[in-house]
């Protein structure tokens, strides 16, 4: 047995989200999300289809779990003490606002010791300026910073010979997004990912970044059950060229398309990735 703790820096969710991207983690891996935010916001930044996620609140209900450390300290003893997998903790801050420092710290270690006799890893965000130096060392005793970069070109099965800042229809790798008038998120294209070096971890990623932008991807997910990378790849890239046709008809309905029905129609198809030949007729042919 081999279990871990490990700090991650964040000032927020999405940021901690961001970074759990950036860990090569197997998706037939057994994850736990533990979050301030219930799961209808989560759903805004993180890919909640195969994790299981528990909101901390005081309100009763299934996927619930009360702010108490005794129930948290249960809840992970309970956990760890079977099977393997990775939990995600988030929300200290908000624990020691309502137990104090000393307590939090006590059942950090109580963790620690506790994963270390198990087959499971706990990422926990840590927001440094809610804490000062003395509690952050303390803190980073038992759990070590691990340092992510919020950058996708650190991965050198994502690297291509330009670089993702100067091209012009690249998203940003951060979550915050331009979006559309009504709030939604733009649709953009992503660099073409290359067939060297793809794996299911990366084709994850991926699908995480278009689910943020509101597209379906539920036709390229059953990619990720095939052990045949080349007809993974191959299946990417047929989705890939979907989404670009989609960009260009949401670029073209946003600037030409007046009547709010239709736009809102073709927006909602758009994103469906469903009806594309019809509207590039529609639109493009006429």
């Amino acid at each position: 047995m081999s279990g871990r703790m490990y700090s991650i820096q964040a000032k927020n969710s999405a940021e901690f989200v961001d970074k759990i991207d950036q860990l090569d983690l197997s998706i037939d891996t057994a994850q736990i999300f533990v979050s301030r935010l219930p799961p209808s916001r989560l759903l805004d930044v993180l890919d909640i289809s195969s994790i299981r996620c528990y909101w901390l609140t005081s309100s009763q209900g299934v996927g619930t779990l009360e702010p108490s450390l005794e129930k948290i300290n249960h809840f992970l003893e309970s956990t760890l003490g079977e099977g393997e997998g990775i939990i995600f903790l988030e929300g200290l801050e908000w624990l020691t606002s309502l137990h104090g420092f000393e307590s939090v710290h006590s059942m950090i270690r109580t963790i620690s010791e506790r994963i270390s006799m198990s087959d499971w890893t706990v990422y926990i965000a840590i927001s440094p300026s809610s804490f000062d130096q003395r509690e952050l060392s303390r803190i980073y005793r038992e759990a070590p910073v691990l340092n992510v970069t919020i950058d996708e070109q650190q991965f050198t099965e994502m690297e291509s010979s330009q670089s993702q800042h100067d091209h012009p229809a690249n998203i940003r790798s951060s979550l915050e997004m331009d979006l559309n008038e009504d709030g939604t998120p733009k649709l953009v294209m992503l660099t073409k990912l290359p067939k060297s070096g793809f794996t299911k971890q990366i084709l994850q990623r991926r699908i995480l970044q278009w689910r943020r932008m509101g597209l379906d991807t539920a036709e390229v997910e059953s990619s990720l059950y095939h052990e045949d990378i080349d007809l993974m790849y191959a299946e990417y890239i047929q989705i890939e060229e979907n989404v670009r046709r989609a960009v260009e008809l949401e670029r073209y309905i946003l600037a030409d398309v007046k009547d709010t029905q239709e736009r809102t129609i073709a927006l909602f198809r758009i994103r469906q990735l469903t009806g594309l030949d019809e509207l590039e007729n529609r639109y493009f042919l006429d």
